[in-house]
């Protein structure tokens, strides 16, 4: 693909730029974890709108796999809250570069995203 992430079409004829940036924004409507799987089926050629998806859906794993941190009374509630404050402050990032276009590598995501994906 050589045009511009900008140029590239990708689910429902988005621009690809978009659809990233829509993935990263699932997270805070509390639905991050389908709609990046929903993304991952339907896209299965444009590499930067797959790239996005599987570190949402990663990062939406890393929230998920906390919550029982909530159990021990009060260290167990600030730890989560956070791992839950630096995952949304990441997510945010990658929506603001996702939204320009721009690809952004969440620290250390790629090992969880290799743990989750075959490619």
């Amino acid at each position: 693909m050589g045009l511009d992430i900008k140029e590239q079409r990708s689910v429902g004829g988005l621009r690809a730029n978009a659809v990233a940036f829509l993935v990263n924004l699932s997270t805070f409507a509390g639905v991050g974890l389908i709609f990046s799987l929903i993304v991952l089926i339907l896209e299965p050629n444009n590499e930067f709108v797959r790239k996005y998806a599987k570190q949402t859906l990663s990062l939406n794993v890393i929230a998920i796999i906390t919550l029982p941190l909530n159990i021990v009374v009060k260290v167990g509630t600030i730890v989560f809250l956070v791992i839950i404050g630096i995952l949304l402050i990441l997510q945010a990032i990658a929506a603001v570069y996702s939204l320009l276009g721009k690809e952004f590598d969440i620290p250390k995501i790629d090992v969880i995203s290799d743990l989750l994906f075959v490619d």
